[in-house]
């Protein structure tokens, strides 16, 4: 006589190798393909069909916050055939951007140039000087930035391409005479809290097949998995005809960030865009473990 056990099974599937997404370091040229884009749009750019419905709004115990987000594209032909898509996002918040004890405020002005003040002379629309008392870069009319809204002029003048309202004369900064012509302000902020991001994406449309180079790099968590990073901050745009001198100041910029302790977790270099390679482990002195996880890092899936 025969016995037969058998097991009670769910839904089976069928096994897959774990998938590897290329990550870069470095600058490239890159476009953009979609602002704040819907699921719809998502599946089309990625040519998937599994992407999740997009939330680019939320509310915390910090106020209201939305997303900014740009889907980019790397050039193969400037970035030495490397070709990648990612996104480069900006929080912004309905509240200043005060530093972290809350004296300085950055404001920002009607030409797109953004620098910190005390809040007292903020507030008092006061004539703003750098610590050796010279003028600094920002128009005598001035406001209160909120959170994230210098970083996102910053990226949309450099992708726009509009250039300086201000010359740099006998060690002073002064307005050019047509400095009308340099104008660059977002009139329409509130609304994007409402989830209407049409004035962002109106001003991308102004100049659909601009590029513009980013720095990208890898972000590596506690837990050590590794994300490919854009920087999202004034000062780490630059213009597509960017040059030596152009990477110079970058290069300083990074450091600068770096010594005051800002993005410990990312790794940045100021080179031409290239594939990101880490030492490979020796696994004759990798812990013993038994259980593995893997995990597909395709941004929105």
């Amino acid at each position: 006589m025969i016995n037969f056990s058998f097991l009670t099974i769910g839904k089976t599937g069928e096994s897959k190798e774990a998938v590897e997404f290329k990550k870069y370091i470095g600058v490239g040229a890159s476009t953009v393909l979609a602002v704040n884009p819907t699921k719809a749009e998502l599946e089309k750019i990625y040519g998937t069909d599994n992407m999740n419905e997009q939330e680019y709004l939320k509310e915390d115990d910090k106020g209201k916050a939305a997303f900014i987000t740009f889907i980019v594209k790397t050039d193969p032909d400037q970035c030495g055939g490397a070709e990648t898509i990612n996104r480069l996002m900006f929080t912004l918040r309905n509240t200043p951007a005060y530093n972290k004890d809350q004296t300085k405020v950055q404001v920002i002005d009607d030409y797109g140039n953004s620098t910190w003040a005390s809040v007292e002379d903020a507030k008092a629309g006061k004539k703003l000087l750098s610590a050796s008392g010279k003028e600094l870069k920002i128009a005598p009319k001035y406001r209160m930035a909120c959170t994230g809204e210098a970083d996102l002029v910053s990226f949309l003048k450099t992708y726009l391409c509009v250039d300086d309202a201000f010359n740099y004369v006998n060690g002073s900064w002064v307005l050019k005479d047509n400095a009308s012509d340099y104008l660059f302000s977002l009139e329409h902020i509130k609304d994007y809290f409402k989830g209407d991001f049409s004035e962002i994406k109106e001003a991308i449309a102004l100049q659909p097949n601009n590029k513009v180079k980013l720095l990208y790099g890898v972000r590596t968590t506690d837990e050590g998995k590794q994300y490919q990073a854009i920087a999202a901050r004034d000062r780490f745009f630059l213009r597509n005809s960017a040059g030596s001198k152009a990477y110079e100041r970058l290069e300083k910029e990074l450091a600068n960030v770096k010594q005051n302790g800002g993005w410990a977790n990312t790794e940045y270099r100021v080179q031409e865009l290239a594939e990101y390679n880490v030492e490979a482990t020796n696994l004759n002195d990798a812990p013993l473990n038994d259980s593995t996880e893997s995990e597909d890092d395709l941004p929105w899936s």
